[in-house]
């Protein structure tokens, strides 16, 4: 094996400062990624208000049903929050694997 074919064997894509914390974050929270843990973590954001608006409906109280309503569309908001930093994330991960790609291309041409 020559030296060039060893140097492109070990080197590594230069990531940027953000794609770098989105690849720590991402190994370190790989236990989070399951289905249930994202059942539980949505629902505590909407079953306080689906409880609130049940006990208004239950009790004829307007203010509790508007209470519980409030708290849904802060709940919405919040998802759409989530949903958008998610996208962002997800652009990080595409352009890392992206860079891996092209690396592990630029490899196999090395071998």
């Amino acid at each position: 094996m020559s030296i060039e074919a060893h140097d492109a064997r070990a080197a590594l894509p230069d990531f940027t400062a953000e794609e770098r914390s989105y690849i720590f974050a991402v190994g370190a929270h790989d236990n989070q990624d399951s289905g249930l843990y994202r059942t539980l973590s949505s629902a505590a954001y909407f079953l306080p208000s689906i409880v609130i608006g049940c006990y208004g409906l239950w009790d004829g109280s307007f203010k509790m049903l508007g209470i519980g309503s409030l708290t849904l569309i802060v709940s919405l908001i919040w998802g759409f929050y989530t949903e958008w930093r998610s996208a962002q994330l997800e652009r990080n991960g595409r352009a890392i694997f992206a860079k891996l790609r092209q690396a592990m291309e630029n490899r196999s041409i090395a071998d």
